[in-house]
């Protein structure tokens, strides 16, 4: 085939054409995909006439198959992901689209963890006999979000160093920023005493922010054990001991992450990432470690721990 008739319709799809043995080898390896899920849905009335198990998983949890994107898909027809315009069309032009925003929904195990969907589409004929179609390719791209929102996340930290504002401010704001980064329910701050042996809340200012709490580390072993090694832990209604297993039951604490705050070889406190779920979906403790890293800096310029612009009385949010 020469290059003038390949960039003919026809020529094109002469030059596609391959043997149905192949054709089902390839539908065989994307159906069996945990990567990549793929549906077959139906002009008109747009409801789906494959799936495969990961496009069930990705986007619906198991009831998409036979049903209409508009009924098991609400959140996927939004002007932002998959209008039925831009499906009407690619039907009518042949052009494939890859929607430019991701659908982010809950995971179904697991109640609050979200995940994050890309959709391309592709014109298909034939669907059935009286309709063309289109073919959905459904990725998880979870992680490139995460990804991107933690190097969004640096940059606001970065700016958050620099700018002429008050300390306080500016660790709650990094704070926020990490929680939203690390998908955690609540975070708190705890500063230590002069003689490493006691916790205090640190009023930051958080709307969830509780009465004065001192914690004794001697009751708080795993946080005892963070502190004295300076390195992140991530503990687990599992693994909490004393004091611990006390405070996750009663606050219904599934998990968290404890971020030792230090500053020029000193730790002055410690940042908590809170988790509701069974798992924390992104249990990232070098993001967190910086993070506090950095409030630990901006404690000491504030000198909080010395009873500056914030206690260690009157919040905590660990009482």
């Amino acid at each position: 085939m020469n290059a003038e008739s390949s960039a003919t319709p026809e020529g094109a799809a002469e030059h596609a054409r391959v043997p149905d043995a192949l054709a089902r080898a390839v539908l065989h390896a994307l159906l069996e995909s945990e990567e990549i899920g793929i549906a077959l849905a139906r002009s008109g009335d747009w409801s789906h006439v494959m799936t495969s198990a990961t496009y069930e998983r990705l986007v619906n949890g198991g009831a998409a198959l036979g049903h209409a994107f508009d009924r098991s898909l609400p959140d996927v027809l939004t002007d932002a992901v998959a209008p039925r315009a831009m499906l009407d069309a690619i039907v009518e032009t042949g052009r494939a689209e890859r929607a430019t925003e991701v659908l982010e929904r809950p995971e179904v195990v697991g109640g609050s963890i979200p995940i994050h969907v890309a959709f391309t589409f592709l014109r298909v004929r034939r669907v059935t006999p009286e309709a063309d179609g289109v073919l959905v390719l459904a990725q998880d791209v979870s992680a490139q979000v995460h990804a991107r929102r933690i190097g969004e996340l640096f940059v606001a930290l970065a700016n958050d160093m620099t700018a002429a504002r008050d300390e306080v401010a500016t660790i709650r704001s990094s704070v926020q920023r990490a929680s939203s980064a690390l998908d955690a329910d609540t975070a708190s701050i705890f500063l230590l005493s002069p003689d490493n042996r006691r916790l205090h809340g640190a009023l930051i200012g958080w709307d969830w922010m509780r009465t004065s709490f001192v914690a004794d580390l001697e009751h708080w072993p795993n946080v005892a054990r963070a502190i004295s090694e300076d390195r992140p832990s991530y503990i687990t209604a599992s693994t909490a001991r004393l004091a611990e297993e006390v405070w996750f039951e009663r606050r219904g604490i599934s998990a968290a992450i404890c971020a030792p705050m230090s500053a020029h070889g000193r730790v002055v406190g410690v940042l908590f990432f809170d988790y509701f779920a069974p798992s924390a979906p992104s249990v990232d403790l070098t993001l967190a470690k910086s993070v506090a890293d950095q409030c630990a800096l901006l404690v000491e310029r504030a000198e909080i721990h010395t009873g500056g612009r914030a206690s260690r009385g009157d919040s905590a949010g660990r009482g």
